[in-house]
């Protein structure tokens, strides 16, 4: 028994998950380089800004050591007035700095900032002035190389963060160039192995249709052949007429089969095939498939036999097109198996399941076809040599797979090859 399948094929379901993979990884990358970078420029707006409160500080030292030399200077000349506008600048200097930071350091200055104005305008204080100008002098010029080294170590550190920034910055751009390179390398990839499988299919379909037409126009032709022969003899054998008629009438129903198969494949394809959901006696619908495929098997000379348990074998599901799904199967076998040979069906309960088997005495499958026999529009040699087009297979693997079964092909020892449908029973079957 040989098959063809006539059902969707969905490889690129996996290329698709891996391309999502990679995608979803390099987007991960992708996010951590711009983190760094985004983190790398905060890092050196901080030190940025960290050297400019330096920078500021240094410069207010230096400013302050200068007010305080010339408020030394103004001192001892009386000069009031200039010597307010500098004490006035030496405390504004002064509130600006402890405007930056506070600390005890700041604190200490006020302390001698108030001092330094006191004495300037105490006549008679000139040595304890002067005394307190050096000390806060020194004190200015102290932080005054503080500051240049900190804005040294400053300038160091923005050095580092800019390097670093600009790598990052590289790679974030050769990544992002990587990246893209490699999705269109994908995508195009894709794109080619898609517009492969689309012809693959087209070819498959045209195939599958001719095959479908010649199948269709063969019993047709059958039919009217035995039509034409019957009324060119008027006369003709009352027994020769019935069995012409016994012709007509298997090969129409052979007909009306394969226009049921393609009606339920294109419409369980469509998604519009809904199957029903009633309960049923599973040897009643196995017995009346045969039953219907019995008139085609007279026709072509193959004996049918059927073993079934005498008991019900309840199961829930859709009676029509289970049967149709089986009678499918058995005219298949049929088609390929040799004249005066017999095609056996077994019904077998056990553990909840029922087994179906058809075995045929024909050629058998390949071994290395069997596993693709299921697949999409594939189609063995010998199926190619006989005709056919693999509706039966097709849709005896979507009706067993919608009422929880499944269906398998395997040769057997003694010849022919063996179809096993195994179909759920109701709870509490045998």
């Amino acid at each position: 028994m040989v098959h063809s399948v006539a059902a969707p094929a969905a490889g690129h379901d996996a290329a698709d998950t891996r391309l999502a993979w990679r995608a979803r990884v390099a987007a991960l990358l992708f996010a951590l380089l711009v983190a760094a970078l985004a983190g790398l420029v905060v890092a050196f707006a901080i030190s940025a800004r960290g050297a400019n409160r330096q920078f500021t500080q240094a410069s207010l030292s230096e400013r302050q050591a200068a007010v305080v030399a010339r408020i030394v200077a103004l001192a001892p000349a009386g000069q009031g007035p200039a010597l307010e506008r500098a004490l006035a600048d030496y405390r504004a200097l002064v509130a600006e700095e402890v405007g930056l930071a506070r600390g005890p350091t700041l604190t200490r200055e006020q302390i001698r900032a108030d001092a330094l104005v006191q004495l300037a305008r105490t006549p008679g204080a000139q040595m304890r002035l002067e005394a307190l100008a050096r000390t806060i002098d020194g004190q200015e010029n102290g932080e005054l190389q503080a500051g240049r080294r900190a804005l040294a170590r400053a300038g160091q550190r923005s050095m580092v963060l800019a390097g670093l920034l600009a790598a990052v910055a590289l790679a974030c751009a050769a990544c992002g160039a990587w990246l893209l390179w490699r999705s269109n390398r994908a995508l195009a990839a894709m794109v080619q192995a898609r517009t492969a499988r689309i012809a693959a299919v087209d070819a498959s379909r045209r195939l599958f249709f001719a095959k479908v037409s010649h199948e269709l126009r063969t019993p047709v032709a059958a039919v009217r052949s035995a039509a034409e022969v019957a009324l060119d003899q008027p006369d003709a054998d009352p027994h020769l007429l019935r069995e012409t008629l016994g012709h007509i009438v298997a090969q129409a129903g052979f007909l009306t089969h394969r226009i049921d198969e393609l009606l339920g494949l294109a419409a369980a394809d469509d998604g519009r095939l809904a199957l029903a959901s009633a309960p049923f006696d599973l040897g009643k619908v196995v017995a009346e498939a045969v039953a219907a495929a019995r008139p085609y098997a007279a026709s072509v000379d193959v004996a049918m036999a059927l073993a079934a348990p005498a008991c019900p074998l309840p199961m829930m599901g859709d009676a029509r097109w289970l049967r149709q799904a089986l009678l499918a199967v058995i005219e298949n076998g049929i088609k390929f198996s040799p004249m005066d040979s017999a095609l056996c069906v077994t019904l077998m309960p056990a553990d909840g399941v029922a087994e179906v088997v058809i075995h045929d005495r024909g050629p058998g499958v390949m071994e290395a076809e069997l596993p693709r026999i299921f697949d999409a529009y594939y189609q063995t040699h010998e199926g190619r040599q006989r005709g056919g087009s693999g509706l039966g297979l097709a849709l005896a693997r979507w009706v067993a797979e919608r009422h929880g079964g499944s269906v398998q092909a395997a040769n057997q020892p003694d010849g022919g090859c063996a179809i096993r449908f195994r179909l759920p029973l109701q709870d509490g079957a045998a």
